[in-house]
């Protein structure tokens, strides 16, 4: 008997026999299913519809966001929604306040207990010409300087719109916030600032022109028919008449024709001319012009107003032609009476 092809399988414990390699079914250990399975901690046997540990918990977080965004719902809704409601509503009682006090006939009184009362007990100064809705605000929040301007901003813009106080809340809903009010109403008043500055640019321009007419040396004689009316019916003449030159050469100029504008043209016309030949500190050109005034003896008319340092109450003095010193014109050398031969040119 050849021993050696014989298989001999020794009995079990309990007399069963014992499963050897010969016996037991072989397995791929690098099957490629079971090697992904076991890279991802996953399982040959999970579905399609099984999640894992991991999903599980990113799931979790998700939800801890969702919990989030329900609670600041939440606290929009019982904090921001309601108060700024109740802010609304507060600015409206303090603008209910203000018109009282603008309303009363001891105004001026109120004011200036206010005015005293912040500068003795919180050492905050205030002016007279302090506008009175934030001398208001001031007094009611001295302690928050910066809430106290945007809330006068607002309030001083339903004023200026006429706004009761039961109407403000809506109003400053429907505006967009306070914030946005308050940036349009410092928008409002940069633009008016700059605006104020060009027409008082231009009214000293007027007072300078007027002044130098009255030693102006060029003197000519013009026929009406050599100026050229362009005054509209209904609008207001202007100061000035406008002279329409050539400059064939040199120093020379050949004047044309004569022109007279509508007041409100020759603001504009003198506006540029303002910004292109006058400084920005107008406080310095006003007493220069106040020095040249002196010297030349104006103390009414040509351009002198009451109020202005020197004015003294008179009629219009007679034009004079005397040269002065610290006159920049000069003579005109052209006849007027040439030009009559040009008239139907216009």
């Amino acid at each position: 008997m050849n021993l050696e092809n014989t298989n001999i399988t020794p009995p079990a414990a309990n007399g069963a026999p014992v499963d050897t390699l010969a016996t037991t079914t072989p397995v791929d250990e690098f099957s490629f299913g079971l090697l992904m399975n076991r890279a991802l901690g996953g399982s040959d046997k999970r579905r399609p519809s099984d999640k894992s540990a991991n999903e599980v918990q990113v799931d979790m977080i998700l939800g801890q966001a969702q919990n989030l965004a329900k609670m600041n719902n939440q606290y929009v809704e019982t904090y921001v929604v309601r108060g700024t409601k109740e802010l609304y509503a507060l600015l409206g009682a303090i603008y209910s306040y203000a018109l009282q006090i603008n309303e009363s006939a001891l105004r001026d009184h109120i004011l200036l207990r206010m005015r005293d009362q912040l500068e003795s007990e919180h050492d905050i100064k205030t002016q007279a010409n302090t506008p009175w809705i934030t001398t208001v605000l001031r007094f009611i929040l001295p302690t928050d300087r910066q809430t106290a301007y945007n809330y006068s901003k607002v309030l001083q813009v339903a004023f200026d719109e006429n706004l009761a106080a039961t109407e403000l809340p809506g109003y400053i809903k429907d505006r967009g916030g306070i914030a946005k009010i308050t940036a349009t109403k410092e928008d409002a008043d940069t633009a008016k600032a700059v605006k104020d500055h060009k027409e008082a640019k231009t009214k000293l321009l007027r007072k300078i022109l007027l002044a130098n007419a009255k030693v102006a040396d060029t003197v000519v004689q013009v026929e009406d028919k050599f100026v050229l009316n362009t005054v509209g019916e209904g609008k207001k003449e202007g100061t000035f008449e406008f002279a329409v030159c050539v400059n064939p050469m040199g120093h020379e100029r050949r004047v044309v024709r004569f022109i007279r504008l509508n007041e409100a043209m020759e603001t504009q016309i003198l506006s540029m001319v303002a910004e292109a030949s006058l400084s920005d500190d107008l406080k310095s050109m006003e007493d220069k012009l106040d020095v040249l005034r002196e010297k030349w003896g104006i103390t009414s008319g040509w351009g002198m107003q009451p109020g202005d340092k020197g004015y003294q109450p008179a009629g219009l003095p007679v034009l004079s032609s005397a040269t002065h010193p610290l006159t920049n014109s000069a003579p005109l050398s052209v006849s007027i009476d040439d030009l009559a031969n040009k008239e139907a040119m216009l």
